[in-house]
């Protein structure tokens, strides 16, 4: 799923992080950094939505 993508899910699962947030926390190592598609553009997974979703609720619960 692509970065568009990805913030949807997040705010359906509750979470509310900005394209930069996102972008900061890959750079700077708080959350793995996900694939690339041919396109050199993120490809993100279930796995790094819930790993995005629980770095961003700062460990609260997040609805599945």
């Amino acid at each position: 799923m692509c970065l568009a993508e990805l913030i949807t899910e997040l705010r359906l699962a509750g979470v509310t992080a900005s394209e930069s947030q996102i972008r900061w926390a890959i750079k700077t190592g708080k959350i793995s950094r996900p694939r690339l598609d041919g396109s050199q553009r993120f490809d993100f997974r279930e796995e790094s939505v819930a790993e995005i979703a629980a770095h961003f609720a700062g460990g609260k619960a997040v609805r599945e």
